[in-house]
């Protein structure tokens, strides 16, 4: 079993492009060629792309609002499905029949 902690602190790392000699790094599913490996720009280059991506990370996932092991509260994770489910099913064939498209705004924002 994966511990959660270790796996949400991994940083992807900073690897040579075979074929081309290139520092390269992958961040979301796309590679970014940083320039020569082993260079101090390829690694300067690294570095700053690293940051904005932890930083854009820790926004998009909420980290800053919680606690130092990045516990979920159940009522966080209760709301985060309800959104979900609401965006998901919104063009579901029974709630249309039913008149139910959008059961409370409240609960989207």
């Amino acid at each position: 079993m994966t511990d959660r902690t270790n796996f949400a602190a991994r940083v992807p790392t900073y690897r040579r492009h075979k074929p081309t000699g290139q520092a390269v790094v992958t961040l979301n599913g796309r590679d970014h060629y940083l320039g020569k490996h082993g260079t101090p720009a390829s690694q300067e280059k690294y570095a700053r792309l690293i940051a904005e991506w932890l930083d854009r990370e820790r926004i998009s996932t909420g980290a800053e609002r919680r606690g130092p092991r990045g516990d979920v509260t159940i009522a966080e994770l209760i709301l985060a499905y309800l959104r979900h489910a609401l965006d998901y099913y919104r063009d579901s064939p029974k709630e249309i029949e039913k008149g139910n498209r959008s059961p409370s705004k409240d609960w989207r924002s």
